[in-house]
This record gives C-alpha cells, sequence and structure tokens, in this order.
C-alpha cells in the first residue's frame, strides 16, 4: 500500500549570502530532519513532525511532498539514498521506511532511541540505537531484523551514556562510535569519554579513543561516524574543537581546532569533511578542510535551531536543511570549481622504499604520510619476531627519509622484514643484511 501523498510546493527564496542560495521547502514545525543528493546533484529532505514523517525531491518545478508515515511522532531520522536515489528512512521508534520505486514501505525494527541508518553496498539497511542504556546494532536479512548487543552500556550512576553512530567500511563491516559523559559536579569533575565499536563478523573489539575533563556532555555533538572508502579509514566528529581519523587501535585525534557549535552534521566528500553548524548565538556555517587547513563561511543571513543535516554531490558543492524557526529550509552552494578551495584529496598508495639494499649497516627509509598520526617502524625476522624498535613516535604529513644506523645492534646477516605502522595501515618491505 502507498502511504503517500503528494503536491509540490514552489520554490520561495528566504535569503542569499555571497555563495549560498537559501528557500523554504516548507512552513511548520518540524521536530527532525535529514538531507540527501542524488547522481544528478538533487537534493532529497526526510523530515519529522509531532504528526509524521515526510519526505520532500526537488525537481525543476519545486519540492514534491510525501508522506511514508501519516500516524508517527517522529523526533529523530537518518536519511540515506541508495544507487538508484530511493530514499532509505530510520525514524523514530525505531522504525524504518523505504521507497522501492512504486511504493512506500514501513517496518517496526525495534524499541530504542538515537539511531543512525546507513546502507550497505547491495542496499541492506544496517542501524544502530540505544535501547535501555545499551547500544544495539541491527541489520535486516530477508523478511527480518537481526539485532546485536554492543558491548556500550552505562557503567554506574555517574556516567551516562550520550549517542552512537554507525557507518560501514568498504567490506560492509560496521564501525560504530560511541560518547559517554560524567556529570560530577561541574568544572573539572565533569568528563567525556569517546569510544569505538568493530566488528569482524563474530565478536566485538572496543578501541577507547579520546577522554577531556572539565567539559559537559552538551559539549558534544551528535555524534556521527563516516568511512572514507579511499583510505578505509572512519572520520569521527563527536566534540567542538576536536576531530578524530582512525581505525582498529590506530587513531589520530586532532584538538584545538576551530570546528563546529553547538548544533553540527559533517559528511565526507573525496575524504574530505564538510560541516554544517550554527547555535542559537550563531548564524548556519558551512566548514570544510582543504590541503590548507580549515575554512569557515556563513550560510547566508539565517539562523537554524537544532542540528542541520549535510550532503555533498558529485562536483562537490553542498547541500544543507534547516529549520529556521518556523520553517524546513534548503540551502545549497552556488559555485564550485575556482570559487571552492576544497579540491578533491588524493590517496596516494602507501609505500615502503628501503636503500640500500642489501644493507650493510646503515639504510634510509622513504615513505609518505598523508595526516598526522603514530608511527611504529619495527624489524623483524623471517619468523615474524621483532628484533628492534627503530622508531615510534607521531609524525605531521608530509614525504620521510629517515636514516638508520644499526651498527650497534649486532644484527646477523640474513632476510629481515621493515614494518611501518600507522593509522592508515601496515606497509612492510624484505631486506638483506650482509
Amino acid at each position: 500500500m502507498r502511504h503517500a501523498i503528494c503536491c509540490v510546493v514552489i520554490l520561495v527564496a528566504i535569503g542569499s549570502g555571497q555563495n549560498w542560495e537559501t528557500s523554504s521547502i516548507l512552513p511548520g514545525s518540524f521536530f527532525a530532519w535529514g538531507i540527501g543528493v542524488d547522481s544528478d546533484n538533487l537534493p532529497h529532505v526526510a523530515f519529522g513532525t509531532a504528526r509524521c514523517l515526510g519526505y520532500a525531491s526537488r525537481d525543476s518545478t519545486g519540492w514534491n511532498l510525501e508522506y511514508p508515515d501519516s500516524n508517527a511522532y517522529v523526533a529523530e531520522l537518518d536519511l540515506c539514498l541508495d544507487s538508484d536515489g530511493f530514499p532509505h528512512i530510520g525514524y523514530s521508534g525505531v522504525r524504518y521506511a523505504y521507497w522501492d520505486g512504486i511504493n512506500w514501505h514501513t517496518e517496526a525494527v525495534a524499541e530504542g532511541s538515537g539511531l543512525t541508518l546507513a546502507l550497505a553496498r547491495d542496499r541492506t539497511p544496517h542501524m544502530v540505537f540505544v535501547d535501555s542504556l545499551r547500544v544495539k546494532y541491527t541489520y535486516k536479512a530477508g523478511d527480518s531484523w537481526v539485532i546485536l548487543p554492543v558491548p556500550a552500556y552505562q557503567a554506574d550512576t555517574l556516567r551516562r551514556l550520550g549517542a552512537a553512530s554507525l557507518a560501514l567500511d568498504t567490506a560492509d563491516r560496521p564501525g560504530i562510535a560511541v560518547t559517554w559523559g560524567k556529570h560530577g559536579g561541574g568544572g573539572a569533575n565533569d568528563s567525556l569519554w569517546l569510544s569505538f565499536f568493530e566488528y569482524d563478523g563474530k565478536e566485538w573489539h572496543r578501541f577507547d579513543i579520546d577522554s577531556v575533563a572539565g567539559w559537559a556532555p552538551w559539549d558534544f555533538w551528535r555524534t556521527r561516524v563516516r568511512n572514507d572508502p579511499g583510505t578505509g579509514l572512519f572520520h569521527i566528529g563527536y566534540c567542538r574543537y576536536a576531530y578524530a581519523i582512525g581505525k582498529g587501535s590506530q587513531w589520530n585525534v586532532e584538538k584545538g581546532l576551530w570546528i563546529g557549535d553547538m548544533w553540527c552534521d559533517f559528511t565526507l566528500h573525496q575524504g574530505r569533511p564538510h560541516i554544517a553548524c550554527s547555535s542559537p548565538m550563531d548564524p548556519l556555517k558551512h566548514q570544510w578542510r582543504w590541503a590548507g587547513g580549515w575554512e569557515t563561511e556563513p550560510v547566508g543571513h539565517v539562523a537554524s535551531i537544532e542540528p542541520p543535516s549535510i550532503a555533498v554531490d558529485w562536483t562537490g558543492r553542498p547541500h544543507i536543511a534547516f529549520n529556521n524557526y518556523d520553517s524546513l529550509c534548503y540551502a545549497r552552494r552556488l559555485f564550485v570549481g575556482t570559487e571552492e578551495p576544497a579540491p578533491a584529496i588524493a590517496h596516494p598508495k602507501p609505500r615502503l622504499l628501503v636503500h640500500p639494499n642489501p644493507v650493510l649497516s646503515v639504510l634510509t627509509l622513504e615513505f609518505p604520510v598523508q595526516f598526522r598520526t603514530l608511527a611504529t617502524i619495527t624489524l623483524c625476522d623471517v619468523q615474524g619476531r621483532c628484533v628492534g624498535l627503530l622508531d615510534h613516535r607521531v609524525l605531521r604529513p608530509g614525504l620521510y627519509h629517515h636514516r638508520f644506523n644499526l651498527t650497534d645492534r649486532a644484527i646477523r646477516s640474513g632476510v629481515y622484514f621493515i614494518q611501518i605502522e600507522t593509522a592508515s595501515g601496515k606497509k612492510v618491505r624484505k631486506v638483506v643484511f650482509q
């Protein structure tokens, strides 16, 4: 059965900035919204009210409105578009709605809150949510949903589970970012934690990434994790002035960044983050990262209450959905190319060069570092046993030439392996000592 009522809303401009065009989608009171962009660079916006789940798609005539679930209280949602541009929506409950090209379908999945949605390459929906102070992960298998508990829960009465966010890696395995807050009476007694959980198909692996004292729980954004298929690394936006990149046990947390605000959302485009953020005191802003660092620009002279939602089309142009107090609104950047100081990121293949090879006693390693990361360089024998730790420190982005004099290491002649491990992974080269 089709759960939809369709109409067309003519675009009404509400303002513009130097590089931005903003317009109203629909007047009214909205509790949640999310945006996606299809392969034709056209925006799709899901929205929630006290009475329904709504959906708006834009064409040359305006916004086409539909209501997948006309009898639902929707306080939160997450929107994903599949390869055909068909929408998939996770929303309050935990519920799931999708469009198959003909009809809308809705399903009740579980009970919980704080959900996020991700689509596998075969369009299988995956979600994470919080249920009774436990984080749970679910995915659809056939006509049913498989629900797995994640080993993240409220540890004691002072430690409050905050939020969880889901992303799938290039093999469609889940990675879940989880935040906690501990209220100890204010000031230095308040603390925040960020952990990451990876699932290998059999069990979960937990990695603690960051902890900060003296911050209150509201200093966290709505935690978001994204996966960069170019590097296989996860990116987490979780806190004002901080940003984390990595996977497994290798994470790089950048702090002291002038990014984010009280309400934030972020996405990746060709490995580079784009952030939409605002607060009750500040106008809506777009922030993005390029080779020279972070940039910030206002999105016209508009305000947004609650977190905006951002998506980036294949040309690199950002699109933002936001609530301008009395209307659901849409903004798009008008210019890309020379106007956009965020060129596509290049992902050179990691390499590790060793010379000379064979080695007498002195060798030079050459390798690139794409971002600030902890690097560990070891020398191993043919059995894989470590016979020497050559270096272990944080490196900044750049091309490195490290020279090592191993005269005092008493290394016997034979075949060995040099290994460098960073947040990007491991690289190994065979070396022969004479």
